[in-house]
């Protein structure tokens, strides 16, 4: 059980919301999503950073529209492979939203109502951000010490990915952006839309093709 910040017994906001969450309420602790609270933003999406009633952050992504994988296929691959993992060096997936909405647009110059599915995924607060900084940003760089740490950490994390289950998930998508680090510089793997169970009907060349880099091959797929 998480402990308060007062080194008690009793659980943090956190560790006691339920895993299916409310758009409303994630709208609300990220201020409406604002673009104060972006934290990064990608080809799949945008994460936010929300503040629970005790002032703890999370981070809260997201997806895209038209992104290069479709939201629905990204929510399953993240939500599916996420919320079963529990271990350091893996980002911890605490909680989702997938929910239709009715939204008034424009279509052609008439106003139609049309279902709407927002998908969102929330993540705990990664306070250093992720390793792409510490690696171009000289000022930001690590000692030798906490350099290994980060390598090592990584390492287990994959090793637990590989070996560590039933059926082996492959991240497919692993590169300096997509580890976090937390207070302590523990690393943690995250971003798992492109993943993929070992075993899975889908084939190499289809692989490269939802990468979408032209002849690259994950490593650790090959």
């Amino acid at each position: 059980m998480a402990r308060d910040a007062s080194g008690g017994d009793q659980p943090t906001l956190l560790s006691t919301l339920p895993n299916e969450l409310p758009a409303e309420f994630l709208k609300d602790i990220t201020n409406g999503f604002s673009p104060d609270r972006k934290l990064g933003q990608g080809a799949f999406g945008t994460v936010y950073k929300g503040f629970l009633q005790d002032g703890q952050a999370i981070a809260v992504k997201q997806l895209s529209d038209n992104s290069p994988v479709p939201p629905e296929k990204r929510f399953q691959n993240e939500v599916g492979n996420l919320m079963a993992i529990r271990h350091d060096n893996i980002v911890k997936l605490v909680g989702y939203c997938h929910e239709v909405q009715k939204k008034v647009i424009d279509h052609n110059g008439r106003y139609i109502l049309v279902d709407v599915i927002e998908s969102l995924l929330c993540y705990e607060y990664a306070l250093n951000g992720n390793l792409d900084k510490c690696i171009f940003d000289i000022s930001s760089r690590p000692n030798w010490a906490t350099c290994f740490k980060i390598i090592e950490g990584i390492y287990q994390g994959l090793h637990f990915l590989h070996e560590g289950r039933d059926r082996p998930i492959i991240h497919l998508d692993l590169q300096p952006a997509n580890i976090l680090l937390d207070d302590n510089m523990v690393p943690k793997i995250a971003d798992f839309g492109l993943s993929r169970l070992f075993g899975e009907e889908q084939t190499r060349i289809n692989t490269i093709n939802v990468v979408g880099a032209k002849g690259y091959m994950a490593p650790e797929y090959l």
